[in-house]
């Protein structure tokens, strides 16, 4: 089914670039369109594969924690009584 989906936003978005562009079309015309279809799908599957997939509520860094920044010493202080 994803695989299906997959393949109809392809071909939409052929269909749509190719009405997007204007005058009578070239080889290069049609290149840019496939190139930017395919980066419009790539673009959709990394969305997909970030909202289902990964769960994490934080996905591309981790928070510290406060009491693991009270515990690690600063560095030494020379009037420190």
């Amino acid at each position: 089914m994803l695989a299906g989906i997959a393949i109809a936003l392809f071909g939409i978005s052929i269909i749509v670039l190719t009405r997007l562009l204007p005058g009578p079309h070239t080889e290069r015309d049609y290149f840019i369109i496939g190139c930017l279809a395919t980066l419009i799908s790539l673009f959709a599957m990394f969305l997909v594969l970030i909202k289902t997939w990964i769960k994490a509520p934080n996905l591309f860094g981790k928070r510290r924690k406060a009491a693991d920044a009270e515990r690690r010493p600063g560095p030494p202080k020379i009037f420190d009584c």
